[in-house]
């Protein structure tokens, strides 16, 4: 279907090529509609360009719909300096909720898995924005031909020039639209006419399109992979912070153990200068035996130093600070589960969790690719086409037409297309669903046994400490009951070492709370909740560094 117009101003009908009239028009107007025109059309492709230019591309829709946080420093490698004392820079107080965003910061897996993240978030972009491009068009063009009549030995010539700007803009649901300006001079034997125009045209599927079930198969495909890595990174940042939290704490274990047993070697060394006071009876057995005990704690000592330094430079890897950097680890009580039960955090960090909010994410878009698939039975697009030559000058002085046209096309779609895609967007559905499921069941789990294991652990652990008095009066009136002849040494030794053995338990149940904190800060996704927090306070950011 189309209409067409035509106005010829000043003459009847149109005018022989070979009777060129230069006058104006008589109505005064033509060059100033034309140049209107022509001006409004740049102005409208000039738009068209902007618009196509800021247009919103998925990852930024992404950002808005799942909140991942972003290390400031992901651009930042790490000098090779920092192996080096030269490289030790700032001196670090570190607690556990700053451990949380100190790791985050420095740690370098967690900047690798942000950056292939972003890596394969921009070539997802890009196959987007390929597909919804907006390409600005010049062309130039110059056209010549010959008619010859042999009858009549009667040669013309004919040459054409065109100048053509415009616009392509290409939707990613397979619309297609154009928007050209342009200026056309054209010479028929002697007769020259200049005019400009402006064209558009565009194609709309009104229903599913397989040119847009095909694109919607490879949208899955490229989504799947960007889902994955997605996931990968916020797998990447809960284990890695979990893994910093566990070194903190089992450093701070270790840093204890050593006090406990320089207090152990000191009053074994007390204990000596005891057994070499008396007089009163022969101790040399006793002497003996007490040696050998301050040799075995000195050695003891002398281990677990070594492995504290080991397990201090262990930490500083897990965080990603400098290892000659100055650490100062502040073990302050860090637990934020106090208050809330069993059922209130796994709501909480199911409402919360950003792989939950991931994974729903891609079901919603699994399920708008569904319902295309079901709707792509038959190819429906409308056409629409329209051209208007302005008045010009030369022949075309006066003289203006236009035509608008619109169409419909219609065919039919292959059934295996869309049950093919069906299949696939059905599969997501179902992938996700069953990962939401998984991921709520281990979220159930482990918040369960953390939560159970700090309450029971921090109860033996307050009893255990009540009891610590107990043992050091124990082994105090024993060394009094010794000197007096009423102990032997090997018991006396023993209570030390009962001693020593309740000093470590104590640790050792502060270490499996510290432990169960951070296992249940990966499980309710509280890591992220911090994250977002400093991101608010600007000490790290949401999104592109």
């Amino acid at each position: 279907m189309g209409v067409q117009g035509e106005r010829d101003e000043g003459t009847e009908g149109r005018r022989d090529k070979g009777t060129p009239d230069r006058r104006s028009s008589g109505f005064g107007h033509g060059p100033r509609i034309s140049a209107i025109a022509v001006a409004l059309s740049i102005h409208a492709c000039s738009a068209m360009v902007i618009c196509g230019c800021v247009g919103t591309v998925p990852s930024k829709v992404n950002e808005r719909t799942v909140h991942l946080p972003a290390p400031r420093s992901a651009l930042e490698v790490a000098p090779a300096r920092r192996l080096t004392p030269e490289g030790g820079g700032e001196a670090y107080v570190i607690t556990p909720r700053r451990l949380i965003s100190i790791a985050f910061e420095l740690q370098p897996d967690i900047k690798s898995s942000y950056q292939r993240y972003q890596s394969e978030e921009a070539r997802y972009d890009f196959f987007y924005a390929s597909l919804d491009a907006l390409t600005p068009q010049l062309s130039v063009s110059n056209r010549l031909g010959e008619s010859r009549d042999t009858g009549e030995d009667d040669v013309a010539r004919e040459r054409e020039q065109t100048a053509r700007l415009g616009v392509e803009k290409l939707f990613f649901d397979t619309t297609r639209m154009n928007v050209d300006v342009g200026y056309r001079a054209d010479e028929f034997d002697e007769a020259e006419g200049y005019r400009p125009f402006v064209s558009a045209s565009v194609r709309y599927p009104l229903w599913a399109s397989r040119e847009k079930l095909e694109r919607t198969s490879e949208d899955i495909f490229r989504r799947n992979e960007l889902n994955d890595v997605q996931l990968g990174y916020i797998q990447e940042v809960r284990e890695r912070l979990e893994n910093a939290l566990f070194r903190f704490h089992d450093v701070i274990m270790k840093r204890r153990d050593i006090e406990y047993q320089t207090r152990w070697r000191d009053d074994v060394r007390a204990l000596l200068e005891t057994v070499q006071g008396i007089q009163n009876r022969d101790v040399t057995t006793d002497r003996l035996r007490v040696e050998a005990e301050l040799s075995r704690v000195t050695a003891l000592l002398r281990n677990q130093t070594g492995r504290y330094e080991i397990d201090l430079q262990r930490f500083k890897a897990s965080c990603g600070i400098p290892f000659y950097a100055e650490a100062t680890l502040d073990d302050e009580p860090f637990n934020p589960f106090t208050e809330g039960d069993h059922a209130t955090w796994m709501q909480l960090s199911i409402e919360t969790d950003p792989e939950i909010a991931t994974l729903r994410n891609e079901v919603q878009n699994a399920q708008v690719q569904l319902d295309l698939a079901r709707r792509g039975t038959w190819d429906v697009a409308l056409l629409m086409d329209g051209r208007s030559d302005l008045e010009g000058r030369g022949e075309n002085d006066g003289e203006s037409d236009w035509s608008v046209s619109m169409g419909f096309e219609l065919s039919q779609v292959d059934p295996r297309v869309t049950e093919s895609l069906a299949r696939q967007a059905q599969g997501r559905i179902n992938r996700f669903q069953q990962a939401i499921v998984a991921r709520e069941n281990t979220i159930f789990v482990d918040t369960l046994e953390p939560l159970v294991r700090i309450k029971t652990i921090g109860q033996s652990r307050d009893e255990l400490i009540a009891n610590l008095p107990k043992y050091e009066d124990d082994y105090e009136f024993g060394v009094a009951e010794y000197a007096a002849a009423r102990l032997n040494i090997d018991d006396l030794l023993k209570r030390r070492v009962t001693w020593y053995e309740q000093e470590l338990l104590v640790a050792d149940h502060t270490f499996l709370i510290g432990a169960n904190v951070a296992e249940l800060c990966a499980a309710t996704g509280k890591f992220f909740e911090y994250l977002g927090e400093d991101a608010a306070n600007g000490v790290i950011q949401v999104g592109e560094p």
